[in-house]
């Protein structure tokens, strides 16, 4: 039954992003064209309302309690958060969260972006996706990730764009051997060893968090702590293939607001590695206690809008396929854009590149491009 549950939820999961893409992101690209304003604003929306959909599949599917308490992300701000990378599938849960903590009356077009690894640019639909909705992909090679993080806050910035944009400075999930690695690393530079999370890497965090400052269009920063109490999803066969979900998940949300952030590199730095010092003692004291930060339990009240996503998300495939079946216009529009898309990928490094590169064509043409 666990097994059955896991294929289930992978594959609604997975079906709804490529019809999203297909039958929603492809046909939106001539807007792009026209204004980039308008196409984030829409493209925004389209995949707010995507993220509601994995938090109906875990709590009404999977019978997974998401329980988020601190401080609510406010919609109408910019806000950089940063969580300890439990897991490999700890994206999972991320969606519910921040769907059940964003406030404000834009919260259905407050987009929450992550910091990945290059190579996910690459995976058919959820690469794709995410590209179209303006994540960041790093390659870890720091004179082409500063060139890259600079040029979409130059972008966002131009565009005056409200979001929240997710990294792990961990650089990557807790295991064993990591641990291990993280705790040589420790030991090198005279710091204390951690047993439940790893040191956080303070180079991209400080460059990302200053350039922000430095444009004011930075409003907070939020310290994400993440546990789960029972079953711990290691990997995706865990989740997918033994459909062995997690009863229940703890995240805490701790804002520090832009006035109260340091300046400095090194100040920044001695900030991200006191969060991180801290955690270590919350999640220390949570397994041997059982007891966990308090704070508001952030929660939408309303559950008819997580039915209302099932229902639309599950669907909106067979639509898709129908109109693939049915219509040649949309045939060319879904292979067209697919093919446009994969060059622009190995040409160009991803679909951001030809966005802003459009914008700042624009910009030359028009003193306030759309």
């Amino acid at each position: 039954m666990g097994c059955f549950k896991g294929w289930i939820y992978f594959l609604l999961w997975y079906s709804s992003i490529l019809a999203g893409y297909a039958g929603l992101f492809c046909p939106l690209f001539p807007v792009l064209l026209l204004s980039n304003k308008l196409y984030r604003y829409l493209a925004d929306i389209l995949f707010t309302f995507w993220q509601s959909y994995p938090t109906a599949l875990l709590e009404l599917l999977c019978g997974c309690d998401v329980q988020i308490l601190g401080d609510p992300i406010e919609a109408n701000e910019v806000s950089l958060l940063v969580m300890n990378h439990r897991t490999r599938t700890d994206w999972n849960f991320l969606w519910p969260a921040v769907y059940h903590c964003t406030r404000g009356p834009t919260r259905y077009k407050h987009p929450t972006k992550f910091v990945l690894k290059d190579i996910i640019r690459h995976l058919p639909g959820i690469g794709w996706v995410m590209q179209l909705a303006c994540f960041l992909y790093i390659k870890r090679a720091w004179i082409h990730d500063k060139k890259k993080i600079q040029g979409l806050i130059d972008y966002f910035c131009g565009i005056s764009y409200k979001y929240s944009l997710l990294l792990f400075p961990e650089g990557t999930d807790f295991t064993n051997s990591t641990r291990e690695n993280s705790n040589k690393y420790a030991e090198k530079n005279n710091l204390q060893e951690y047993e439940h999370v790893l040191h956080p890497r303070t180079t991209g965090f400080v460059f990302l968090t200053q350039k922000l400052m430095q444009r004011k269009a930075l409003d907070a920063i939020y310290d994400l702590t993440l546990v789960y109490p029972d079953t711990v999803p290691q990997t995706e066969k865990i989740l997918f293939n033994d459909g062995n979900f997690p009863q229940q998940v703890k995240m805490h949300f701790t804002r520090y607001p832009v006035g109260v952030l340091p300046k400095t590199e090194d100040e920044l730095k001695r900030f991200l590695e006191t969060r991180w010092l801290e955690k270590e003692k919350v999640i220390k004291e949570f397994h041997a206690t059982g007891h966990f930060l308090h704070g508001e339990i952030l929660r939408r009240p309303k559950i008819s809008e997580l039915y209302i996503s099932m229902i639309f998300w599950t669907l909106l495939p067979y639509v898709v396929l129908y109109f693939l079946y049915t219509y040649f216009w949309f045939q060319c529009i879904v292979i067209g854009h697919t093919l446009l898309l994969l060059f622009i990928n190995y040409v160009m490094g991803g679909f951001p590149e030809l966005e802003i590169g459009l914008y700042n064509f624009k910009k030359k043409l028009f003193s306030n491009p759309w």
